[in-house]
């Protein structure tokens, strides 16, 4: 049993990889999916999400605050399924949304510029000039995106385990190499990692629950989780009343799965 996150590019032959390897395998295979339930958790449209993540942030970006809430709404979508140890997803952000965790298997696949240029051009009937154009300012837009919101480089070979070239072997080839990769006994979900897994989903839902929160919603705040105990991190207004740090706690504790709650935060003067 093993997570596999699947990064490529437009037309990259990603998700018939990834379909490829959920069949091999006998695993769920999800991508869309996790945008559409996100959205619902949220009382957002899918549209408005989507593009979220599709339109590239400024460095001064006044939908950050707005921006982060989503970021958190599909990496919680995205800990329910994970928490399962058995998962093909190939969607948006897997190699940083899924950082750190233990049984994931990051991949990459790469494809020449001109093939993927070809298959947009012929699955939208549109000319290679247009198709040229849509898949560098897309892939510009992803780096873009990447880089501003984690900080990483989206090339970065040591965000991922696996680079897949497809210029040199064929999708069916990519998924035998990939199959045989998760029978090694870093990618096995031990009942230590399956922990890791639970701690990860229930972190998530703090968090969620916390950007959703019209109290704590443009707080910059972090949930780590071990054995139902969270810690919640991050910055906090200072009032008299200790108000923000007992809703804070208040929120946090309501999430189900919760044990206990700590906090570990930064106090600064609303009113200096």
């Amino acid at each position: 049993m093993a997570i596999v996150s699947v990064c490529r590019g437009t037309k990259s032959g990603g998700q018939a990889f990834a379909e490829c390897l959920a069949d091999r395998l006998g695993y769920p295979v999800v991508g869309r999916e996790i945008l559409q339930a996100a959205a619902f958790d949220l009382g957002v449209s899918e549209a408005d999400l989507t593009q979220q993540f599709e339109r590239a942030p400024r460095r001064w970006d006044r939908q950050a605050a707005a921006r982060r809430v989503y970021v958190v709404g599909v990496q919680a979508a995205l800990a329910e399924h994970v928490a399962t140890g058995n998962l093909v997803y190939h969607g948006l952000a897997g190699q940083v949304l899924l950082r750190g965790l233990p049984a994931v298997l990051r991949t990459r696949l790469v494809a020449p510029f001109a093939e993927r240029v070809r298959t947009l051009a012929e699955h939208d009937d549109i000319t290679q000039e247009a198709a040229e154009r849509y898949i560098r300012e897309v892939d510009a837009t992803r780096t873009r995106w990447v880089k501003m919101m984690y900080g990483e480089h989206i090339d970065d070979p040591a965000l991922y385990d696996v680079v897949i070239n497809l210029a040199t072997m064929s999708i069916e080839a990519a998924c035998a190499i990939t199959v045989a990769t998760l029978e090694q006994p870093e990618f096995t979900v031990t009942d230590e990692a399956r922990g890791a897994l639970e701690d990860f989903r229930l972190a998530c839902r703090v968090k969620r629950a916390l950007v959703t929160a019209p109290d704590t919603r443009g707080l910059p705040l972090e949930a780590v989780a071990h054995a139902g105990v969270v810690e919640v991190s991050g910055t906090a207004p200072l009032l008299s009343t200790g108000e923000t740090g007992d809703r804070i706690a208040e929120i946090s504790g309501a999430v189900l799965g919760v044990k206990q709650v700590r906090l570990k935060l930064q106090w600064f003067d609303p009113y200096p």
